[in-house]
């Protein structure tokens, strides 16, 4: 009996020995942490159960969640989060952990969301602790989103593999990570009395991506792809609204540049121009107005050097034959065929009786004075001469220098040498 009870304890001791040695070999045998399909580790019920030791770095209050608030705290350099029973709902096992959430507070889109790193990844939370994304090398927050009420529009970006791509509030991908950038379509305004540009985003639920130095469009809403990749730029052109028999439908049209030509596309129905064009300039109708027809609505181009004008149907309405061309105001246009210009109205034809050397208006379109602003000035036999938008002369083409004097409604003038003042009220 003493010789069996020595050799079971020699067994015992051997065991012993045998488990430890494992263990310091490799201690995650006994302790492992299983990690899910998206990368995750999942924690364990110590891990989880409630921390009283800890220092409280965040906290936020989820009016969505009925008032409750959630805190992110640190245990020995750790962080974790905690709820309002103190229960961890985030093991303590980040490196960084923030709110995923913009500084506007009336934005709450993503209230509560937690963004996380834990072994040089990232990975985005709900405020119960529940992952919404795989882990991911960088994810960024896009505030442009809470511009829009569509919930296709909640989406983040996230960097895998040196590319980036688009996931939703779920974590679905919705724009694989196969991209350079990817971007909303920003277009810029200038209020009133103001020179500062204001940087707006068009429409939260268009995106242009870029890859290998090209762009394409994707359109969230639908969550169809518009134009492939394979665009030099897409940039915002203008507004329009577009009449028809039954309906106006107001939309938005994208320059779209392909090597160095131009086109463009109409986002109500989707409509393409493809790239042909060196210059493509804003649509409009009669005295500037940005509502009409489609056939009616027309803009400058410019192909083979050569300038005329298209409507939004893709027509050459006016011939593109001009040598240099200007855009409609007051519904009449200056254009230049070989050394001589004119003007034309919106049909292509010439509403000046002569042609000219030089033609130009008199002030800018955003002069305060509706009369100045019909004044041409142009250049005939090497004189210069006043007209009215009519082409009715009414300083005679006499000068050799002539500059307009706003403030006493006349010109200072050069004729033969001699230098003086004529008014149009005294001719």
């Amino acid at each position: 009996m003493q010789i069996i009870a020595k050799s079971n304890f020699k067994k015992t001791i051997i065991l012993f020995y045998f488990l430890v040695g494992i263990y310091c070999i490799n201690p995650s045998l006994i302790s492992a942490q299983t990690t899910n399909e998206d990368g995750w580790e999942t924690a364990t019920e110590e891990e989880l159960a409630p921390k009283i030791d800890t220092t409280i770095i965040a906290r936020k209050a989820l009016l969505a969640y009925g008032g409750d608030s959630i805190r992110i705290a640190s245990i020995e350099g750790k962080l974790g989060v905690l709820n309002d029973t103190n229960a961890t709902i985030v093991p303590f096992q980040y490196e960084k952990i923030s709110f995923f959430e913009g500084e506007d507070s009336t934005c709450t889109r993503w209230e509560g969301t937690l963004l996380v790193k834990g072994r040089g990844k990232y990975g985005v939370l709900d405020p119960t602790g529940k992952p919404l994304t795989a882990l991911y090398e960088k994810i960024e927050f896009m505030p442009e989103t809470c511009q829009s009420a569509s919930g296709k529009t909640k989406v983040m970006r996230f960097y895998d593999r040196g590319k980036v791509g688009l996931a939703d509030a779920y974590g679905n991908v919705v724009i694989r990570p196969s991209y350079e950038e990817v971007e909303f379509i920003k277009y810029y305004i200038t209020r009133y009395g103001d020179t500062a540009k204001i940087e707006r985003v068009l429409k939260p639920e268009l995106i242009t991506a870029k890859k290998a130095g090209k762009y394409g469009l994707f359109d969230l809403h639908n969550n169809v792809p518009l134009l492939r990749s394979e665009y030099n730029a897409i940039d915002y052109l203008q507004d329009i609204k577009i009449e028809t028999k039954k309906k106006t439908h107001s939309t938005h049209i994208l320059k779209i540049k392909q090597g160095t030509q131009y086109g463009f596309i109409t986002l109500h129905n989707k409509a393409i121009l493809v790239p042909q064009y060196e210059y493509l300039g804003e649509f409009s109708t009669e005295k500037g107005k940005t509502k009409g027809e489609a056939e009616d609505l027309i803009a400058l181009v410019q192909k083979k050097g050569k300038w005329g004008w298209i409507n939004l149907e893709g027509k050459e309405v006016i011939k593109v034959n001009y040598d240099a061309a200007e855009v409609f105001r007051k519904d009449i246009a200056f254009v230049r065929k070989g050394r001589k210009w004119t003007a034309i109205n919106r049909k292509g034809k010439q509403t000046l009786e002569d042609s000219y050397e030089e033609i130009k208006y008199l002030a800018l379109e955003t002069e305060q004075n509706a009369f100045f602003k019909t004044l041409i000035i142009a250049k005939k036999k090497g004189k210069y001469g006043i007209l009215d938008i009519e082409g009715k002369t009414l300083l005679n083409f006499e000068f050799d220098k002539l500059t307009f004097v706003p403030e006493k409604f006349g010109f200072n003038v050069e004729i033969n040498g001699e230098e003086k003042f004529v008014n149009l009220k005294t001719r």
